[in-house]
């Protein structure tokens, strides 16, 4: 397939994909022709950029040591590999902790601790799961990180070789399920903290593609600290384009080395929210949000939104 449309990048829809793609890269699928490696493997470093970050810039229990070396804000975290560790760091956080496995997505495999009842049960839940191990990893360990008090935000951001592009920050409003699970309705709003964040990681990673920076923005003093970055399409991607800021447009430009057409940010004092469909009507079909708030929905698609519609009734 490659050979026959000879594309510029390959786009990750989703997480697997992503570490398949980079999996490619850093560890050769036996069998395969070496100069058919070569070809698939520049094609992933194009799409994706410096091979050498890939890991450290998806796995949580990397990044955060990543990040807070760069100076980025992260909540305070050890890296544990014993229930006697956990409830270590734990203890001196009053038991008001996030444990968290290496790789996820959509709240998976990630408990919100508060107790040492509940910290050895999500420990034990944690550390028993079957994780996919695309990456040859050995042993156990775990994130564990002090909770902060807050709602989640995302800078959603177009990339090319260590530049940041265009990206828009939104807040999670919604969520479903509650509070860890995707987004259903946002609000979209400029936060310079965390585009200085972002462009810090995305030089230093030496990122390419269409991705998004996960913070948590304390509720009182409004500090962003990152969390995790999707490195793959979210539906912040295409919503964006919603606020004035189309990400795929800048990574075109990018790619093909034209300035960027498309706002790169939003101002200083504009906001804007979206209800996302169909997730905040499958969360509530007589929400609020829906009929007060322009709503993402593919309007000019009916197959799609019949689709879409149907996913009420299905199993």
């Amino acid at each position: 397939m490659v050979a026959a449309v000879a594309p510029r990048i390959v786009i990750a829809c989703d997480d697997t994909a992503q570490r398949l793609l980079q999996t490619l890269v850093l560890s050769p699928p036996p069998g395969m022709r070496p100069d058919v490696h070569l070809q698939l493997a520049q094609l992933v470093k194009e799409s994706l950029g410096d091979p050498a970050h890939y890991r450290t810039s998806v796995d949580k229990k990397l990044l955060a040591p990543a990040a807070q070396a760069l100076g980025v804000r992260v909540p305070e975290f050890a890296i544990v590999s014993s229930l006697a560790e956990a409830e270590s760091f734990a203890a001196a956080q009053a038991f008001n902790v996030v444990l968290k496995r290496g790789f996820g997505s959509a709240g998976n495999d990630v408990a919100l601790v508060s107790g040492r009842e509940a910290m050895a049960r999500a420990y034990g839940e944690l550390t028993g799961k079957v994780e996919l191990n695309l990456e040859g990893a050995t042993g156990v360990k775990l994130l564990l990180q002090a909770r902060i008090p807050g709602r989640v935000r995302h800078h959603t951001v177009a990339a090319m070789r260590g530049k940041l592009l265009a990206g828009v920050t939104r807040e999670k409003i919604i969520a479903n399920p509650s509070p860890t699970g995707p987004a259903t309705v946002t609000r979209y709003f400029r936060v310079p903290e965390m585009r200085e964040a972002a462009e810090k990681l995305v030089g230093a990673f030496g990122m390419t593609g269409l991705f998004a920076f996960e913070f948590i923005a304390h509720e009182k003093t409004e500090k962003c600290f990152l969390l995790e970055i999707n490195r793959r399409v979210t539906p912040g991607t295409h919503a964006a384009a919603q606020v004035g800021i189309d990400l795929c447009a800048a990574l075109y430009a990018g790619l093909h080395g034209t300035p960027v057409n498309t706002r790169t940010d939003l101002d200083p004092d504009e906001e804007h929210t979206l209800a996302h469909f169909p997730q905040e009507w499958l969360r509530d079909p007589n929400s609020r949000y829906l009929r007060e708030q322009p709503v993402d929905a593919p309007w000019d698609d009916p197959e799609l939104f019949e689709a879409m519609l149907a996913l009420r009734h299905a199993d």
